[in-house]
């Protein structure tokens, strides 16, 4: 009986050690319509993404649109990242035309305070990971080469919640 109560035990705990939560990149990039308040004289934008299957890649096809401009970003998801395939304004993407080489790593997987990865010339890292009562919130902080950072919170289930621009010096 001991030998069952130990062995018990012993599961248990090893269940309960190795029972890590893993999270996937795709639950914090999502489509849908949003509205934005504030930017350029406080006109705000609306973004209206879907997502896209095509030749065996799922994307994310985003328009944006403010008072002047439109601009569709195209994103390649993946299991591990979200990738920013293409940006044009006022043009749209040809998804048979993509070039992939030229991709910017802009999410990545595990969410990790410290995780760091360079991308086209940026250098990103997860500065915060937090258990908010609405839902995990995964913080990136963007550092382009000319020292401005831009900070992005992302929640699951709802994508990009927060994006903050800090001019360098």
């Amino acid at each position: 009986m001991k030998k069952y109560i130990s062995l018990l035990t012993f599961l248990l705990l090893f269940i309960g050690c190795s029972n890590k939560q893993e999270y996937k990149v795709s639950d914090f990039f999502v489509a849908g319509d949003f509205t934005y308040k504030g930017g350029f004289e406080n006109a705000g934008l609306k973004t209206s993404s879907k997502y896209i299957y095509k030749n065996g890649y799922r994307f994310i096809v985003e328009d944006t649109i403010d008072t002047a401009t439109r601009v569709q970003r195209v994103y390649l998801i993946t299991k591990d990242s979200i990738d920013l395939v293409f940006v044009g304004e006022n043009i749209s993407a040809d998804l048979n035309a993509l070039d992939f080489n030229k991709r910017e790593t802009i999410l990545k997987a595990p969410f990790e305070i410290g995780n760091k990865w360079n991308s086209r010339g940026n250098h990103y890292e997860i500065v915060d990971f937090i258990d908010a009562e609405s839902g995990q919130e995964v913080t990136v902080e963007k550092t382009y080469s000319n020292g401005n950072i831009e900070r992005i919170i992302y929640q699951k289930g709802f994508g990009k919640i927060s994006r903050v621009l800090i001019l360098g010096s």
